[in-house]
């Protein structure tokens, strides 16, 4: 089985590799001849400019007296004169001279009599020689058309190796008009034109003549002593060229050895000798360039030019890729030789494995449409988990009601809590999503509807007739907050400076107001149920959460908040809860929440609780009886006055001598001077220093809570 395995994945791995192998070679001609096409037309922008600037020379006052009066000039003299011009030049050519554009593109100019004799030229070194047109040069310039003369390599002269763009002085005689000479410019291909085509490392564009003599700079001037046989007299060395003839033995990569034929009896490359012959083409096959080596290329023959151009590449860097992707392959194909080894085993384990996976699908837990992924806490008033819409694939958080934690009133309670929460929408209130009730929590059925509102009892909508007691898991969602509680802030981080505790406390405040304007109280406010989070690059974002104990004040004869909140009981969590509420649970009101709040800016400050004690009773007897000292005694140095005025009046023993309102408390907490000094920048720098540095090392989790963290209920 293993090795009918291999088989079957060998076959399309072998046609993969030729499909890539073919498909790169196909984008290497594309790009060969892109590059080779770029170079033609910069080739002959530039050898147009030179013909139209000669063209305007050629008609030239100067130039035309010149060369009807000139006569070829010698050599002069070495010495110069006390003016510093060199004996013997006339005044004409140094006029000239002085007239003549400076040009990028070539090295000089000269112009000539129509034996082509150089008359005048921009160098003393060029005046007296033959510049080297060819016959048909010379016809073509007597034919009053512009000419391009190719270097010749023959001569010793000082022209040696360049390149000449002439257009011919025209002068009328009778019915027709006699060429009586030519000016032009005078180009060092090896120069400006190996610069304008471009050389690197790897790729070259070059030009060569109809002789397969490259007129260009090769790119491999260090190894060109290693590839002639024939050497070149002192005078030629500068402008030898190389020649585009197949070597009597490859390249030092290959060690053949070297014969003793010249490199002019060798036959031309592959290349040369197609674009010589006037072929337009490329070969990305493969073939030996002058040095023996495997390139690729695409190349042109220009006629009207009679040059030939060609951009090579060495096919080792054209075809990097494909060897990489061949040992990609061979290390693919030993790799699946020990899987199909080591297949059979797999077949056992994969069993195994799959029914270790079907067992952790059944633990996966599930409400209607929602996942869960993780237990986020628990409490007297449900289960908090995080989890997934199935389709919105959101982050959410749900509470969850089920099991022991299920009796009428609770079930009453957790109804209330996601009405009444739902209602809200300060920015700083937790938002609510969904409500649902299912029969478990694997989901097997559900009555959750998604697009029901808020605080809409599904389950009682699919039955016509409500049952006797209500069974199974009920649930909420509502948004999931990436952020720590104030409880962890504290445990973890310390007490917090005056100027963040004012920060967090205004938005506390704000979310607690819009409760009491619409007629809600809180009841338990603690920094357990409030979350702080970096949100929307919005830094220390509260969130207030938990309203499972509202009370509404606009509802004297409520059956429901009644049953909930008993004089005899108490409800809330210890240290936050104020002394009023502690003696009688009916008497919760606005000034309650002062006082929680109050307690949860003393904790951030000081880093500490209001009281200490061995018992929920100790700890309410300590509110009882008197105040929590001052914060900065607690803390052991000084803080702000107007700060510890306004949390010790929150913690007054009677509700009367409080702020009068959440309003009234939030106007004295911005009137403060440090008010203003917690930004944005300051939030952020909290966030991406401190709180980063340490989440590595400190647990995200708060310590494990306290008697004086649980909240009471039914404590008679």
């Amino acid at each position: 089985m293993a090795l009918g395995f291999l088989l079957v994945m060998l076959a399309p791995m072998i046609w993969v590799f030729g499909q890539v192998n073919e498909s790169s070679k196909q984008l290497c001609q594309r790009a060969l001849q892109t590059v080779l096409e770029g170079n033609v037309a910069r080739l002959r922008l530039n050898v147009l400019t030179l013909k139209q600037e000669a063209a305007q020379l050629a008609k030239n006052p100067t130039v035309l007296r010149l060369v009807r009066e000139g006569t070829a000039q010698p050599k002069p003299a070495t010495t110069d004169s006390a003016d510093g011009v060199p004996d013997g030049v006339p005044d004409d050519i140094q006029k000239l001279r002085e007239l003549f554009p400076n040009l990028p593109e070539a090295n000089g100019w000269v112009v000539t009599n129509p034996d082509g004799i150089i008359i005048a030229a921009d160098s003393d070194s060029r005046l007296g020689e033959r510049c080297p047109w060819t016959p048909l040069n010379r016809s073509t310039l007597q034919s009053g058309k512009q000419a391009v003369v190719l270097p010749d390599y023959a001569s010793d002269s000082s022209s040696l190796g360049c390149l000449f763009t002439l257009a011919p002085i025209l002068s009328a005689k009778e019915r027709h008009f006699e060429m009586i000479g030519s000016v032009g410019w005078v180009v060092d291909p090896r120069d400006y034109l190996s610069d304008l085509l471009g050389t690197n490392r790897t790729d070259a564009t070059c030009l060569f003549d109809r002789y397969g003599r490259l007129l260009t700079r090769s790119r491999f001037e260090d190894q060109l002593s290693n590839l002639r046989v024939d050497q070149p007299t002192e005078a030629q060395r500068p402008w030898y060229p190389t020649l585009l003839r197949q070597p009597g033995f490859v390249s030092r990569e290959s060690g053949t050895k070297l014969n003793t034929e010249t490199l002019a009896d060798r036959p031309l490359t592959k290349m040369a000798d197609r674009a010589i012959r006037g072929s337009a083409g490329s070969n990305t096959q493969g073939y030996r360039d002058y040095r023996g080596v495997t390139v690729v290329g695409a190349w042109r023959w220009m006629p009207d030019l009679r040059i030939g151009i060609a951009t090579e590449i060495d096919s080792s860097e054209a075809f990097r890729s494909i060897n990489l992707m061949k040992w990609l392959i061979a290390g693919t194909f030993g790799a699946l030789t020990f899987a199909g080894i080591g297949l059979a085993t797999l077949a056992v384990l994969s069993e195994r494995l799959r029914q270790r996976l079907n067992d952790r699908d059944e633990d996966v837990r599930h409400l209607g449409q929602y996942e869960l992924t993780e237990l986020l806490g628990a409490g007297g008033m449900g289960a908090v988990y995080r989890g997934k819409h199935q389709f919105l694939r959101r982050d959410v958080a749900i509470k969850v009601l089920e099991g022991e934690q299920l009796s009428r009133q609770s079930i009453a309670r957790f109804r209330r809590e996601v009405q009444l929460t739902s209602n809200l929408r300060h920015p700083n209130t937790i938002a609510i999503y969904d409500y649902g009730q299912a029969e478990n929590l694997s989901g097997a059925k559900s009555s959750s509807n998604s697009d029901s509102k808020p605080g809409s009892d599904t389950a009682s909508s699919n039955n016509k007739k409500p049952p006797q007691f209500e069974q199974g898991v009920f649930y909420y969602v509502m948004e999931y907050i990436d952020g720590i509680s104030l409880q962890q802030l504290i445990d973890f981080y310390g007490p917090q400076s005056p100027e963040r505790t004012i920060h967090l406390l205004r938005q506390i405040c704000g979310s607690i107001a819009e409760a009491h304007e619409a007629g809600l109280i809180h009841r338990d406010i603690k920094p357990a149920n409030i979350l702080l989070s970096a949100k929307s690059n919005t830094y220390d974002h509260i969130k207030v959460l938990d309203f499972g104990l509202v009370k509404e004040l606009n509802k004297a004869d409520d059956t429901l908040a009644m049953t909930m909140t008993r004089s005899d009981s108490m409800t809330g969590t210890p240290l936050y809860m104020a002394p009023e509420t502690i003696r009688d649970a009916t008497q919760a009101g606005p000034a309650g929440d002062l006082y929680s709040i109050g307690a949860v800016g003393y904790s951030l400050l000081t880093g500490k609780s209001t009281y200490e004690g061995e018992s929920a009773i100790d700890l309410c007897l300590k509110q009882l009886e008197r105040p929590p000292v001052s914060p900065e005694i607690r803390l052991g140095r000084s803080l702000p006055q107007g700060l510890q005025e306004i949390i010790m009046k929150c913690l007054s023993l009677r509700p009367e001598d409080r702020p009068a309102s959440i309003g009234q408390l939030l106007k004295s907490l911005e009137s403060l001077p440090e008010a203003s000094e917690w930004n944005q920048t300051d939030s952020i720098d909290w966030w991406e220093n401190v709180f980063e540095a340490n989440r590595q090392k400190t647990p995200v989790e708060t310590k494990a809570g306290t008697v004086a963290d649980r909240p009471l209920e039914g404590i008679s």
